[in-house]
């Protein structure tokens, strides 16, 4: 058991040596930005995409409405604003 022990102790050493440092003022510049429809609460909850145009995409999030994309997610649009429903549970093409 002694030996077992001694080996897992030598492997666990082993594996902080060789793990990967991350050098963190490779960050500094970068700041946070929203991309998409979706703001910092939101959540996407349905994704499709027209077969035969890949750019095409619609999404719909859970906080309300249905947005399309004709540019490959680029830019959005949001198309369903009029209508009473708000939470998007699935979306279908």
């Amino acid at each position: 058991m002694r030996s077992l022990l001694t080996l897992a102790f030598i492997l666990l050493m082993t594996s902080w040596s060789i793990c990967q440092t991350i050098d963190m003022s490779q960050f500094h510049g970068m700041q946070p930005r929203n991309i998409g429809p979706a703001g910092m609460s939101g959540r996407v909850t349905a994704i499709d995409v027209v077969l035969d145009d890949t750019d095409h995409i619609y999404i719909g999030a859970a906080a309300g409405g249905v947005w399309e994309s004709k540019n490959n997610g680029h830019t959005w649009t949001p198309i369903f604003d009029d209508q009473k429903a708000a939470s998007i549970g699935d979306i279908a093409i």
